[in-house]
């Protein structure tokens, strides 16, 4: 059993350093209905409290928590656009700033990017980007978006259709992994989402 030593937190820093990089991680529905490491009969574990270690590692001051059942998603993403203003507020670089969606913490964060409208910020969407959230023509991204599905993903996921609507964008990229674990690639901290991550985030 691998002992944890994530130091993550809940929410951002009243003195923030500046010179640090910040990531909000924000995770798919599953751990919203049954816990920290629920288990998918398709998927198996979403190794939650493993995917914060491994950014952890990576550098970044990683802010996230599991949120409750029923979480509303434009109210988060309000939440996280508050919390992301304390720290652009503190001086803190748009550009080392960054948020990572998976599936449902995707949509909340490309709300969050509608909210803010701050073309530095780094969204890395991970199976986030779906067809059926496209009828809200007010959802438009801003900032540096790359986009990250797997080609087995049962769900419909259009990112380039987000890409062809939304006039606040910076750089953009979509990217398809070829790993055919569908919407199992938000389960674990697979390197071939992290790498991709940690080479948008520090060539902005």
């Amino acid at each position: 059993m691998r002992i944890m030593n994530t130091n993550n937190l809940q929410h951002v820093p009243s003195n923030p350093d500046i010179t640090k990089r910040y990531l909000f991680y924000l995770h798919g529905l599953i751990v919203e209905e049954a816990g920290v490491r629920p288990r998918s009969e398709e998927h198996g574990y979403y190794e939650y409290e493993f995917i914060l270690e491994e950014l952890v590692s990576e550098g970044f001051i990683v802010i996230s928590e599991a949120r409750k059942k029923g979480t509303e998603i434009k109210s988060y993403a309000e939440n996280i656009a508050s919390q992301i203003r304390t720290l652009l507020a503190n001086n803190v670089p748009p550009s080392n700033i960054t948020v990572v969606g998976a599936s449902r913490g995707g949509v909340i964060s490309a709300y969050a990017s509608t909210i803010l409208r701050e073309k530095e910020i780094n969204f890395v969407l991970l199976a986030g980007l779906f067809e059926k959230f496209l009828p809200d023509e007010n959802l438009k991204l801003y900032g540096n978006v790359l986009s990250i599905h797997d080609r087995s993903d049962k769900q419909s996921l259009t990112p380039e259709l987000y890409f062809q609507r939304s006039e606040g964008l910076g750089k953009f990229k979509a990217i398809v992994l070829n790993l055919d674990i569908g919407h199992g690639l938000i389960y674990r901290p697979y390197r071939e989402w992290i790498d991709p991550m940690l080479e948008w985030v520090k060539g902005q």
